[in-house]
């Protein structure tokens, strides 16, 4: 098997991929007065701390974007964890994938 291939438990070993999202301050990203909308296009500057050096692939972890601390909103947190929480408990009622009710 080819070590350089991120697999399942290797996935931590690749922090940023195409489509990942980061959550930027919506105010950060007006351009000429104008709120974006989902489907635009933003310019987005990103600023951090090198954690990592791979070959000749340098690895930052984030800590700014627009000059805006990086925090990523109450909501979709809570919605995670409640996510992992539902799974756990149907894990050990060994309820069926679907619910099953």
């Amino acid at each position: 098997m080819d070590e350089s291939m991120p697999t399942p438990e290797r996935a931590s070993d690749e922090p940023v991929q195409v489509g990942d999202e980061l959550p930027v301050k919506l105010d950060t990203l007006y351009v000429g007065g104008q709120r974006p909308e989902v489907g635009d296009m933003v310019d987005v500057k990103v600023s951090g701390t090198v954690s990592r050096i791979v070959d000749d692939c340098c690895y930052v972890t984030v800590e700014t974007a627009n000059d805006e601390e990086i925090h990523t909103p109450k909501g979709d947190y809570e919605a995670g964890e409640d996510l992992v929480a539902q799974s756990q408990e149907a894990d050990i009622m060994g309820l069926p994938i679907g619910g099953g009710y």
